[in-house]
């Protein structure tokens, strides 16, 4: 018999092997301990687990990650989902449904205003049938190379966030919380140190006075480069037209990558990093959204990076 609801004790050696097999892909493999660290540290706010059974035996499953957006200088409740996945011999829309109506259920009860995906190809018309979540953004993907040149003049901070004590992670990333008037996922000194704890990934830190950058280092096909995971400004800061050029140098320069890779928006810098790349060469990061509210309103965000989802 088949049942769905909260999973209550999640098994994360088990959760990262069927997902791995569920998903089937070429280079997708789920780490128990990053998914452990994600539901349970990755965003400060816990995460709800919505699983299906067969006989007490789990074939798939959908993870709602709490999170706080702000709007219009209010914080509101929200979920993002990630790592829906169904084994191979349970695929099924009628699954698909009876997972997200238990998704519904749980936010009605819980008071989440809004639901967020960066949905796969596969998920975007799930999600929209069955979830009835709606396009809010797409994030173009943008690259550039930055030229070897003398470190930048106006750096106060730049190097490996592992090699900072916690207390002064937190202090550097106090002067940088989000303000509620921001539009976009509210971030302060506690949530963006637990959303920097992936225990399978390394982040370096670049400052100047006013902007703060937080940047990886990725690869793709086989093709290495510096990923600038997200800017945050000071609220009551304005950043120099050359702050943003500073901050991309002293990445490449500290990942020894010269090509980087940004996606996002975030209207209080003066710039976006690099060159939109054209969607036949990378399509852009679709954004979905719904309101439970039924008089809901137009919802825009004036900043979303890739720091806000669970890809880097």
């Amino acid at each position: 018999m088949i049942t769905v609801s909260e999973e209550k004790s999640v098994d994360y050696e088990l959760t990262a092997r069927i997902a791995t097999e569920a998903f089937d892909t070429d280079g997708v493999h789920f780490s128990a301990a990053r998914v452990k660290w994600l539901y349970e540290k990755g965003f400060g706010q816990g995460t709800t687990v919505v699983a299906a059974f067969d006989s007490g035996k789990k074939i798939g499953q959908v993870a709602l990650v709490a999170q706080r957006l702000c709007l219009n200088g209010e914080i509101f409740p929200a979920i993002q989902l990630v790592d829906l996945f169904v084994t191979r011999a349970y695929r099924s829309g009628q699954l698909v449904r009876r997972l997200y109506r238990e998704v519904e259920a749980i936010c009605a009860a819980r008071g989440i205003r809004y639901l967020l995906a960066l949905p796969n190809g596969k998920s975007v018309l799930l999600n929209a049938r069955f979830l009835k979540l709606a396009p809010l953004l797409s994030m173009t993907i943008r690259a550039g190379i930055s030229m070897r040149q003398p470190t930048p003049s106006r750096l106060s901070q730049s190097g490996p966030l592992k090699s900072m004590s916690q207390d002064d992670a937190k202090t550097l990333f106090a002067r940088f919380s989000c303000p509620a008037t921001d539009n976009g996922l509210h971030w302060d000194a506690e949530t963006l140190t637990s959303r920097l704890a992936d225990p399978t990934r390394d982040y370096a830190v670049h400052a100047t006075d006013n902007l703060l950058l937080i940047s990886g280092s990725r690869k793709t096909a086989g093709i290495g480069y510096t990923t600038l995971c997200a800017f945050f400004t000071r609220a009551l800061g304005t950043v120099a037209d050359d702050d943003v050029s500073q901050l991309v140098r002293a990445a490449c320069r500290f990942w020894n990558k010269p090509l980087f890779v940004y996606a996002g928006v975030n209207d209080r810098m003066p710039a976006l990093p690099g060159m939109p790349l054209p969607a036949w060469l990378r399509r852009p990061i679709l954004i979905q959204l719904r309101d439970m509210r039924a008089d809901a309103n137009a919802v825009r965000l004036n900043r979303f990076q890739l720091i806000d989802s669970d890809f880097t």
